[in-house]
């Protein structure tokens, strides 16, 4: 095999780039241990290809570190981490974000409970109802009887006469 057209052929920036196919890296890496060349035809292309990104870097928008610090604190195992205290330790000073989203985001343990409050005080709201109810129910009651107490007290009491 000819090692010189094949590192021509482009396999090597392919390969370092993640763009060749599973054919390419399979063949590529078997050929890697044998071909002292290959191996520093690749290193020389991630050395000059990480020249090239720190010579081009583009510095991100303000703001963007901390958008992603927002959501990896939103990880479950994170999340865990930081209410035990280790993240507060580290990051004592706060840093004034722009909020551009109109919504109001609600941790998803409020939104449990949230929920939980609306079945209970939904179920409170029926017992108030059908306690009430009884209540005018047997206040009927109590009138009639007292009607009939009154009818049969002034029956017997109108025949001593």
């Amino acid at each position: 095999m000819n090692i010189e057209l094949y590192m021509q052929s482009g396999i090597v920036e392919s390969y370092a780039l993640g763009l060749a196919t599973p054919e390419e890296v399979d063949e590529f890496e078997q050929l890697l241990p044998h071909f002292p060349e290959l191996k520093e035809a690749l290193s020389d292309f991630e050395y000059h290809l990480e020249l090239f990104s720190i010579d081009h870097e583009i510095p991100p928008p303000p703001g963007v570190r901390v958008k992603i610090e927002e959501r990896i604190r939103e990880m479950p195992d994170v999340r865990r981490a930081y209410r035990r205290g280790y993240y507060r330790r580290q990051h004592a000073e706060y840093v004034r974000a722009e909020v551009t989203d109109p919504y109001i985001r609600v941790h998803k343990v409020w939104r449990t409970w949230f929920i939980i409050f609306c079945i209970v005080s939904k179920i409170f709201l029926g017992l108030a109802i059908y306690y009430f109810v009884e209540y005018r129910h047997a206040q009927g009651e109590v009138l009639q009887l007292q009607r009939q107490l009154d009818k049969t007290q002034g029956a017997s009491g109108g025949a001593g006469k």
